[in-house]
């Protein structure tokens, strides 16, 4: 596996932290390789002329990916 260095700003590092807790990840790169691997779906599925739609209560948000 080739192996990258990001250099990410404290903000960032506290979402992705925040993240791996939430996620019970094992390392920051697991959250990462999730978040990528989502994106990749979301981004399949666009170019299949899909929409991404995050339902809660009924209430729709739908988010698109341009």
């Amino acid at each position: 596996m080739a192996m990258t260095t990001f250099d990410f700003d404290p903000e960032l590092t506290k979402v992705i932290d925040q993240l791996k807790k939430d996620m019970h990840a094992t390392s920051r790169s697991e959250v990462l390789r999730r978040a990528i691997a989502l994106l990749e779906i979301a981004n399949l599925a666009r170019k299949d002329g899909a929409e991404l739609i995050i339902k809660k209560n009924n209430n729709e948000k739908q988010i698109i990916l341009s």
